[in-house]
């Protein structure tokens, strides 16, 4: 853990900028601050290794406490604990932090470690809601983290959507024709994503994509992405991460 808290928002990296853009943003705008709540918590958890926040871990809250916030969706209580700037003043000068960082090697090296990293997020996430909406369990969707992590290079967020709204169907199927426990199923769900990500990844099968209707993410992480740092619009989506399309996205 840091001594000392950053000195100025350039002292806390884009990383550490950008996952306090998203805290304060997601707050201001209602929305989530990453794709789950999992991401959620590791967010958090790095700003308070910045000293930038406090959080009442391992307790659940601090109960009474007037400059507490809640996040608006995942209920996870925090307070600002740098005093740097103003509050007023701080989301502004993080977006002029996060919009002049350069596209130099390794300022397009951290884009890209971004990219893939809100890619699992939204794997999660997808396939979480798929699970729920066939009354599966929604713990399951941490399965494609494994997944995830063989094919991260090779297959866009819109694959990913694919191959988990395909294992959940093979495995809702499944469970209506009695698939002896849950376990099973389980394992079966899982096989099944990777099957479908490995054909895809292979380019054995094609057309095998599944955008959402609208290019903007729901996460207040995702967004601060794709607004400051990477104007990548629909291609957030539906095109494999690499430095060539972050490139592509800059001109």
């Amino acid at each position: 853990m840091s001594l000392q808290p950053p000195a100025s928002v350039d002292d806390l990296g884009l990383q550490g900028a950008l996952n306090l853009w998203a805290l304060l943003t997601g707050q201001e705008r209602r929305l989530p601050i990453t794709p789950t709540a999992r991401m959620t918590l590791t967010v958090m958890d790095l700003l308070r290794q910045q000293r930038i926040i406090e959080v009442p871990w391992p307790s659940a809250s601090w109960g009474l406490i007037p400059e507490a916030q809640h996040t608006p969706l995942e209920d996870l209580q925090w307070r600002l604990a740098w005093k740097v700037y103003d509050p007023p003043q701080l989301l502004a000068a993080l977006e002029d932090y996060l919009g002049n960082i350069p596209k130099d090697d390794l300022g397009m090296a951290i884009r890209l470690r971004l990219w893939i990293e809100l890619g699992a997020g939204e794997a999660e996430h997808f396939f979480a809601s798929q699970l729920e909406k066939h009354g599966l369990p929604t713990e399951w969707a941490q399965d494609i983290a494994f997944v995830y992590q063989t094919h991260k290079h090779r297959l866009s967020f819109a694959h990913w959507r694919y191959c988990a709204w395909a294992a959940v169907r093979k495995g809702a199927s499944l469970a209506m024709r009695g698939f002896s426990s849950s376990e099973q199923l389980r394992e079966a769900i899982y096989q099944e994503l990777r099957h479908r990500a490995s054909a895809v990844a292979s380019g054995a099968w094609t057309q095998c994509s599944l955008p959402p209707f609208h290019p903007t993410p729901p996460s207040a992480l995702a967004r601060g992405f794709i607004h400051l740092l990477s104007p990548l619009g629909m291609a957030y989506w539906t095109t494999c991460p690499s430095l060539d399309a972050l490139a592509e996205a800059g001109r």
